[in-house]
């Protein structure tokens, strides 16, 4: 009786743990389940009998309930909470936690490290600096035939001017080496115009907050900064060129959860990650309007067209990566006309400028996307 009684007490414990495992299935096979997914593209449901053959629909089930299963997001939620408040650790591979709740991007992709390029791993040897040189002064050659002003801006990276928050793991950096090597070497063998933002933030960081904690990109302030440093270079070449105060854009801080990127990664950004961001306002008394840009598309990217009556600085095209986004609102309060473009890699745009005809063509390019291997390079650069 007692064997007996072990076995049916076995298989109970056997009958409920296969309910236990079978529950989630069950929940998305009847809906009952909401499904949901952290940071990823929603997908249908495969079907089975899709003319594939029933194991290749099942393999595609699989990879389907893999990141569908009901409960996942909380699952998640959760194991990466534990993760990072208790162990310290990351539970995603591009993210490092820092010091201070601050967090830092580790690889941009499959073809950089952040933290390798902000720790002066790999710097360029001087055929790499000949090949980015090349690219940009093909650009340079361009426009000025054309009379046209040339600035590139590079932005450096948030553990370059944050080195202090990152985990004692990740030694002293020497920050942007192969930024300023870049710099060095183009002022050193064109007329090539660099505004290298690191020195500036190194400096301005002590007064204000310049990056965000939970996000790899600059706050309003340090898009600010980069703001009236352009302006106070152009105004060498452009007369009455001022810069607008800080102070002159209204702000307004956003209600909700923070869209900061890394804490989204780590599915912490209502949480454990939460950091209050602003929205910003044209100051008062300037008329920006939108338009749409005639008989130019671009799929990969993101086009902005802004005209500004009041506008002191003349007809510009800036071609920018994601750092552009936030001095979309600075630079349209001071320019007469400027089209932002977003893109990835090193795009140009010959056409669109032939028949634009700017004056100024403003090229803003974080340091992070200045890879080193020449093989990766070759793969991103796409000009057109």
């Amino acid at each position: 009786m007692k064997k007996l009684f072990q076995i049916l007490l076995n298989k109970k414990h056997t009958v409920l743990f296969l309910l236990a495992i079978s529950l989630p299935l069950l929940f998305l096979l009847t809906g009952t389940g909401k499904v949901s997914s952290i940071r990823e593209r929603k997908s249908k449901a495969p079907r089975f009998f899709s003319g594939e053959g029933i194991q290749n629909g099942l393999k595609k089930f699989e990879d389907y309930f893999e990141k569908n299963f009901p409960f996942r997001k909380k699952l998640l939620f959760k194991r990466n909470y534990l993760y990072s408040r208790y162990l310290g650790i990351s539970p995603v591979n591009r993210v490092i936690l820092g010091k201070n709740n601050w967090l830092f991007l580790k690889w941009l992709n499959e073809t950089g490290s952040e933290i390798n390029y902000s720790i002066s791993i790999d710097k360029f040897r001087k055929d790499e600096l000949e090949y980015w040189f090349n690219i940009f002064n093909e650009k340079y050659q361009f426009l000025q035939k054309r009379g046209i002003n040339f600035l590139i801006v590079i932005v450096p990276n948030k553990s370059t001017i944050y080195s202090e928050h990152l985990p004692e793991n990740i030694r002293k950096v020497t920050g942007g080496v192969r930024a300023k090597q870049l710099t060095d070497y183009f002022l050193n063998n064109s007329d090539i115009q660099v505004l290298n933002l690191k020195d500036l933030f190194l400096s301005k960081k002590v007064e204000h907050q310049i990056y965000h904690r939970t996000d790899s990109h600059w706050n309003h302030y340090g898009a600010w900064l980069a703001y009236r440093e352009i302006l106070l270079h152009l105004s060498q070449k452009f007369r009455g060129v001022i810069p607008i105060p800080f102070e002159n854009f209204p702000k307004k801080k956003i209600a909700g959860p923070s869209k900061a990127d890394l804490a989204s990664m780590l599915s912490l950004n209502k949480s454990l990650y939460s950091e209050k961001f602003q929205r910003l306002f044209t100051p008062v008394g300037i008329t920006i309007s939108q338009l749409k840009l005639k008989y130019f598309k671009f799929k990969k990217g993101k086009i902005s067209y802004f005209q500004n009556e009041s506008g002191i600085l003349p007809k510009t095209i800036m071609i920018h990566d994601s750092y552009g986004q936030g001095l979309k609102k600075f630079m349209s309060s001071s320019f007469s006309e400027i089209v932002f473009i977003r893109v990835s890699g090193v795009n140009f745009f010959p056409d669109l400028i032939e028949r634009e005809k700017p004056s100024i063509v403003i090229y803003e390019i974080a340091e992070r996307f200045f890879y080193r291997p020449v093989t990766a390079l070759k793969k991103i650069v796409k000009s057109n």
